[in-house]
């Protein structure tokens, strides 16, 4: 077994070229079970472009998210992760976004990679453990709620108006 870090070292660049080819059946892929699976996330009634935003949020979070592992994939740097998530967790929640989206949008990502991106046999398992350790950063981040609808929580000292 070759550990991630290796792996990321020799393996990391040539299959984010191969993820990179496939971007779009990926995020598309992905794109699809969030409306499917969550169809009123990010939807607000009160915005005047409730539905358009709502769509937008479906279409570029895979593509945000595929630019992420691509960094993480060419620079062998799981910390992007981290810092993403720790800076996105708190606007995140002003949207509703919860653990579960997220930790389900992660799950569809690395699945569609592998449908659309097959991997060699030897790259499975530090695949699967890169997927593991960006879920386990994931969930450590969101173990923090902030409630920025009644102002409980951690909302003023990040300084979120109410």
């Amino acid at each position: 077994m070759v550990p991630l870090d290796e792996w990321l070292a020799v393996r990391g660049d040539q299959y984010a070229t191969l993820l990179d080819m496939q971007r779009e059946h990926i995020c598309r892929a992905v794109t699809e079970r969030l409306k499917h699976a969550f169809p009123t996330l990010c939807y607000d009634p009160s915005r005047p472009d409730a539905t358009e935003f709502q769509q937008m949020v479906y279409e570029r979070t895979p593509h945000r998210f595929h630019r992420l592992i691509q960094v993480v994939l060419r620079l062998q740097s799981i910390s992007v992760i981290e810092r993403e998530y720790r800076w996105g967790w708190p606007v995140l929640q002003r949207y509703r976004v919860e653990q579960v989206h997220l930790i389900s949008h992660i799950r569809w990502y690395f699945e569609a990679a592998r449908k659309f991106a097959p991997l060699a046999r030897t790259d499975r398992r530090p695949f699967a453990q890169l997927e593991a350790r960006i879920i386990q950063i994931v969930q450590s981040i969101t173990q923090t709620t902030i409630d920025a609808i009644s102002g409980n929580g951690l909302q003023g000292s990040l300084g979120f108006a109410t």
